[in-house]
């Protein structure tokens, strides 16, 4: 088993996963109680098959479905073992590309699209002033500033009411060239993520648009932070880089 913590930077220290390669699947209670022995916020377990190489993804409640820092943690540390350039994961949810990008690593995920969304009853009393509502797999609202991002403080029973959506994220533009974001899921046991690949899937294509960018910088205002660059890959995809810093056998 590897640790590593993915989405660092001089001033993040980013989203700890565990990676664990397994020779065959165990059941999934087995997977799970493993996941909290571990007791990081997510632990990536791989499978090879048949040349393949298989993923799963579980948090300390559940199985989870396209997790981006644990795909990232993992691909790192397979990179890291090896002398080639990318490497491809298979899952339930689709394949996952990790591959290295100078001196990180980078995912080429979905982009969502947006649908327009109101505001739900229980959020009325957490948030002041909104600037737009939309919603993916996840809930998005956008805020008049980072400030408004960084002081939003939704109690996580509040969150549970919300129905239909994986998770809540708060988003506000950061200059001229970035955003800010937070990430709630406590759906999968997660009150709020520490650095979270996949909710630059909803955002990233609205940023792009709305700022006329085609790369920004990212910045996730979680206790400890998380810091991401994103590019616009295609029509509906994305990369997201990052660097990844490992805790234990792995060094880059």
């Amino acid at each position: 088993m590897t640790t590593c913590n993915v989405f660092v930077s001089d001033v993040a220290a980013g989203n700890p996963c565990g990676v664990v390669q397994l020779d065959s699947w165990l059941p999934d209670s087995d997977l799970l109680r493993i996941t909290k022995d571990i007791g990081l916020p997510v632990t990536s377990f791989v499978k090879q098959c048949d040349g393949k190489l298989y993923i799963r993804w579980f948090s300390l409640h559940s199985e989870i479905n396209l997790c981006g820092h644990g795909s990232l943690g993992a691909g790192a540390v397979i990179l890291s073992r090896c002398d080639f350039h990318e490497v491809t994961f298979d899952s339930q949810y689709g394949q996952v590309c990790i591959f290295r990008q100078a001196d990180s690593f980078a995912i080429t995920l979905p982009t969502w699209k947006a649908k327009p969304s109101s505001l739900h009853r229980a959020l009325a009393d957490t948030v002041s002033d909104v600037v737009e509502v939309f919603h993916t797999r996840d809930l998005v609202l956008v805020l008049p500033s980072v400030d408004d991002v960084r002081q939003f403080s939704p109690a996580p029973e509040t969150l549970l009411q919300i129905p239909n959506h994986h998770a809540i994220i708060v988003t506000a533009k950061q200059g001229d060239c970035g955003y800010v974001l937070r990430y709630f899921a406590p759906k999968i046991g997660i009150d709020e993520d520490i650095a979270t690949g996949s909710a630059q899937c909803s955002l990233a294509p609205y940023w792009f648009e709305k700022l006329g960018k085609t790369k920004l910088e990212v910045t996730q205002l979680s206790p400890t932070g998380g810091y991401f660059q994103v590019q616009k890959a295609s029509k509906k995809t994305i990369t997201v880089m990052a660097n990844v810093s490992f805790r234990d056998s792995v060094s880059q």
